[in-house]
């Protein structure tokens, strides 16, 4: 007979689990983790001092922190959106066995590797999905690689990306990431820039000029409906340290969050003008962006008409044309005058 622990609930049609990423692991006393369990709606230092690490991506997959009990088997997964107490929290059974597993697991990815002189563009023969490329020398910020093949670039992209598809690979594991392929032989950014370009991260002209028509579909997050073109809106889109640059984006909440890397907040321009931004943009850490009256928008944000009733539409020629030069110039910010910034003020057109 096997025992274990679970939480039930009275008739569940379909319990949606979301996905996880355990950023770290917190290991508390016994005392600690029982107080800690039966009273998590309080503020714990364990909680804040880790806060950087727990948040909800663009693709709904939930970063958290795994906390455990020294002498325990269960654990409990947290998600604090940047307060200090566990705003979203999920019961883990036989957490300690699940560590076990994935240390083994790790330890023997480690020793798993490729063909001498093997290089990225090599593995294109076959269809590589949901991967994330890392960097064998310097971190850099993952970004999930739907689809990549022989026919996802175009000539023009083969060409542009040359020094990518040369890297040279390492070893190929599965990670906390997923299915991770280490590279070497090409500089860190243009390894990341990669990977935000077939994700959707770039002009729509850059991403048709590279990515084949197949290639389209690395924009949607593969569990969702693809939208047709009617269904889409134009914004100008605006990444810190870059210009801006005209997108189409889906008119739903989740590609808006996924543009944004998280829940929406928008902030009137003008009247049918909107900037719609991370509204927990400061919490998480992101980088500065540009300023905006006394402000400091943080992160990546769009620029969206709105109609009469307030559902957001399309931008004009003439609107795009004025936010694409109001926007123009990137700004770069210190951390004490993101924090210093005194809030969103009304911008009038």
């Amino acid at each position: 007979m096997l025992t274990t622990k679970a939480i039930f609930e009275r008739k569940v049609d379909d319990f949606e689990p979301k996905n996880c990423v355990i950023e770290k692991v917190v290991t508390l006393t016994s005392p600690e983790y029982n107080k800690f369990s039966h009273n998590m709606l309080a503020d714990y230092d364990f909680i804040k001092d880790n806060k950087d690490l727990q948040y909800c991506d663009a693709e709904g997959t939930y970063h958290c922190i795994l906390v455990v009990g020294e002498d325990g088997n269960d654990g409990i997964l947290v998600e604090s959106e940047g307060a200090g107490y566990a705003r979203y929290a999920a019961f883990l059974p036989n957490a300690s066995a699940f560590l076990a597993a994935a240390m083994e697991q790790e330890q023997s990815a480690e020793n798993k590797t490729v063909a001498a002189g093997l290089k990225l563009k090599d593995l294109l023969t076959v269809s590589l999905e949901d991967i994330h490329l890392i960097h064998s020398d310097e971190e850099i910020d993952p970004a999930t690689i739907c689809k990549l093949n022989s026919d996802t670039l175009t000539n023009a992209g083969k060409e542009e990306w040359a020094d990518v598809l040369n890297a040279k690979i390492h070893r190929i594991f599965n990670g906390i990431c997923g299915l991770q392929i280490e590279v070497s032989g090409v500089k860190p950014q243009r390894l990341s820039d990669f990977s935000f370009m077939l994700a959707g991260h770039c002009s729509e002209q850059d991403y048709e000029k590279w990515v084949t028509q197949g290639g389209e579909e690395a924009i949607d997050n593969q569990n969702e409906v693809f939208q047709p073109d009617h269904q889409k809106i134009r914004v100008v889109m605006v990444e810190p340290n870059k210009p801006p640059y005209v997108a189409e984006l889906g008119n739903d909440l989740d590609s808006m969050k996924k543009a944004v890397g998280g829940y929406i907040q928008p902030v009137n321009l003008a009247p049918y003008v909107s900037l719609v931004c991370n509204e927990e943009g400061k919490l998480l850490g992101l980088e500065g962006n540009r300023s905006l009256g006394n402000d400091i928008i943080v992160g990546i944000f769009f620029i969206v008409g709105y109609d009469d009733e307030g559902e957001f539409i399309s931008l004009t020629e003439e609107q795009i044309e004025k936010y694409m030069q109001k926007f123009l110039t990137p700004e770069s910010f210190t951390k004490e005058q993101i924090d210093e910034a005194a809030g969103f003020t009304f911008i009038p057109s």
